[in-house]
C-alpha cells in the first residue's frame, strides 16, 4: 500500500491554494449530502415534530416572560427550532468523520498528495457549511410558519449567530468523533445528545421556569448558551447578543484547534 504522502508543514501552501482543498471540499460535501436518507432521517422528523409541538403550544401560551418582559412564544421558540436542525446536521458531520476513521478510510485519504492544513480546512468548512445551510433552512421554515416580521438588523444578527453556532457546534461534534473510540458508545452519544441537550436547557421554556436541578444542568449545557445567543439576536439584535457571540467564537476556536491537533496526530500514526 502506498505510504502517506504529506507535504512538509513548514513549506506547505496555504489551505486554500491548489487542488488539495478543492478536492477535499468536493469529497466532503458529497459524503455529507449524497446520502439523502441520512439527511431526511436526521433532520426532517425532528424539525416537523418540534414545529408541530411549538405551534400547538403557541396557541395555548401566546406569550412568555423573558428577562422581565413579555415575548411572543413564536419568537421565543424559533431559536430552538433552528438548533434542532443545527444539532442534527452536526451529528451527521461528526458521524461521517467517525465512520471514516473506523472503516480505515483515513490511510487512503492521507495517501493523497495534500497538506494536513488543506485536509483539515476542507473537512471543517464542508461540515460547517452543511450545518449552516440546514440551520438557515430551519430559520426560513420557522419564520414562514409563524409569519415572522423582524427588522433587517435582527435578521443580520440572527444570521451572524447562526454562522458562529454552526462553526462552534460542528467543531464540537467533530471533536467528539475524534475522542470516542468505541462504535456503540459513539452511536449512543450522537443519537441521545441532541434531544437531551435541547430539552435540558431553556429552549422551549424560560430559564426561570426550570426547577433547581434543571437550572444547574442548563447552566453547564452548551446548547443553553447557543440558543440564548440566537434568542438575544432575534429579540434585541447585536447589542444583546454580542457577549454570547464572543462565547460561541471562543468555543469554536478551541474546538477547531482540538480537532486539528487530533487529525494531525492521527495522520502521524498511519
Amino acid at each position: 500500500m502506498m505510504p502517506p504522502v504529506l507535504a512538509d508543514e513548514e513549506t506547505a501552501a496555504p489551505p486554500w491554494h491548489g487542488s488539495g482543498l478543492t478536492a477535499t471540499l468536493r469529497r466532503e460535501w458529497l459524503l455529507l449530502t449524497r446520502n439523502r436518507a441520512n439527511l431526511l432521517i436526521g433532520v426532517v422528523p425532528t424539525v416537523v415534530y418540534l414545529a408541530l409541538l411549538s405551534t400547538s403550544i403557541a396557541d395555548l401560551v401566546p406569550e412568555v416572560s423573558y428577562r422581565g418582559r413579555p415575548v411572543g412564544y413564536p419568537d421565543f421558540v424559533i431559536p430552538a427550532l433552528m438548533f434542532s436542525a443545527l444539532l442534527a446536521a452536526a451529528a451527521i458531520s461528526g458521524t461521517a468523520l467517525f465512520q471514516e476513521r473506523a472503516n480505515g478510510m483515513a490511510l487512503e485519504l492521507w495517501s493523497y498528495p495534500l497538506t494536513r492544513r488543506q485536509y483539515i480546512a476542507g473537512k471543517l468548512l464542508a461540515g460547517s457549511g452543511l450545518v449552516l445551510a440546514q440551520t438557515v433552512a430551519a430559520l426560513a421554515v420557522s419564520a414562514a410558519l409563524f409569519r415572522a416580521h423582524w427588522p433587517a438588523e435582527r435578521w443580520a444578527a440572527l444570521l451572524c449567530g447562526a454562522v458562529l453556532a454552526a462553526l462552534a457546534f460542528n467543531a464540537l461534534y467533530l471533536l467528539l468523533a475524534t475522542l470516542v473510540e468505541d462504535v456503540q458508545r459513539f452511536t449512543v452519544l450522537v443519537n441521545v445528545l441532541p434531544p437531551v441537550l435541547l430539552f435540558a436547557g431553556p429552549s422551549f421554556y424560560p430559564f426561570d421556569n426550570l426547577g433547581p436541578v434543571q437550572q444547574i444542568v442548563a447552566a453547564v449545557n452548551p446548547v443553553s448558551y447557543g440558543v440564548t445567543a440566537l434568542r438575544e439576536a432575534l429579540l434585541r439584535g447585536f447589542p444583546g447578543a454580542w457577549p454570547y457571540f464572543l462565547l460561541l467564537g471562543l468555543v469554536g476556536v478551541v474546538a477547531l484547534a482540538g480537532v486539528g491537533r487530533a487529525l494531525v496526530r492521527q495522520s502521524r500514526t498511519l
